[in-house]
């Protein structure tokens, strides 16, 4: 074979180069490549993870309201409800044996027979939904455990509410708006005070509660009377189970010693229940991407 000449060496070397260049070259953008795809699958598994790790968080806070309510029978008792329990699930067939412990359980077990409630109760009527036949008081928490079906359950529910100690809290801020019983309640105070009004109506304003989720009936009162009288009125008004806001009074004075009284008040009901919805953005790092 004949020898090569300095040229040919050259050539070959600068072909070598080129190569060694060109497999560098392709080697340096696979391996940049790779570091790219391996950069965003750790990211994309990292935001994954993180979506994952908030539906988790969501699922306990669900089951820990559920169950802190005492909405669904817990049948292992660990708080945990499974897709079965939440699909059976209905409230009014819930006994509450099987939910100790609960906001369902404290009220009907507990502020239903609260003895401090119970003292600025209303009279109840006897012979009326809280009485049997024979003028005994119904227990209807009993009635309650021993019931069925649901219907008898939701009667028994609603005779709770009617004639234990609850009653109370539906006096004082009832779950929706009804003047016409409002009119009679501002009418009962009077009568026990033993005073006659000269107008109760209500006011006809529209006004909003700074308190969410509780709305307001304004109402408007008229009353002639002694100093006495007066005093006796707005004393029962403010030791009234029902809260009245009184926004406005105008005081007459008669040169018989006569005090007309004109004023307007607010009372409060709540609005319907809203569901509460939390919802929460979970962003990748940089925290632009969704």
């Amino acid at each position: 074979m004949a020898a090569k000449t300095p040229k040919e060496k050259r050539f070959y070397i600068s072909k070598a180069q080129r190569m060694t260049l060109a497999e560098v070259l392709i080697a340096s953008m696979v391996l940049g490549s790779c570091i790219v795809v391996s950069i965003f699958l750790i990211k994309y598994i990292d935001f994954n993870t993180k979506i994952i790790s908030e539906k988790n968080n969501a699922i306990s806070d669900y089951n820990k309201t559920i169950a802190s309510v005492g909405a669904c029978k817990d049948s292992n008792r660990d708080g945990d409800f499974s897709d079965k329990e939440l699909e059976d699930c209905d409230p009014d067939s819930v006994s509450l044996g099987d939910v100790p412990d609960s906001l369902r359980f404290n009220i009907y077990e507990q502020l239903a027979k609260n003895t401090d409630l119970e003292l600025v109760a209303r009279q109840r009527r006897v012979g009326g939904v809280c009485y049997d036949e024979n003028g005994k008081e119904i227990n209807f928490t009993a009635r309650y455990n021993q019931a069925r079906t649901d219907e008898d359950r939701v009667q028994a529910l609603l005779g709770i509410r009617e004639c234990s100690s609850l009653r109370v809290i539906s006096d004082a801020l009832p779950e929706q708006e009804n003047t016409e019983a409002l009119m009679s309640s501002l009418n009962q105070i009077f009568i026990e005070a033993n005073i006659e009004p000269d107008a109760i109506s209500p006011s006809g304003e529209n006004i909003t509660s700074a308190i969410p989720g509780v709305s307001v009936i304004p109402v408007s009162f008229r009353m002639s009377g002694s100093e006495m009288d007066v005093i006796r009125a707005l004393d029962a008004i403010e030791r009234s189970i029902r809260t009245f806001d009184i926004t406005s009074g105008v005081f007459e004075y008669s040169s018989t010693g006569t005090i007309s009284l004109r004023a307007g008040a607010n009372a409060y009901y709540l609005d319907e229940g809203e569901e509460l919805e939390i919802k929460k953005t979970v962003r990748a790092a940089g925290g632009k991407k969704k």
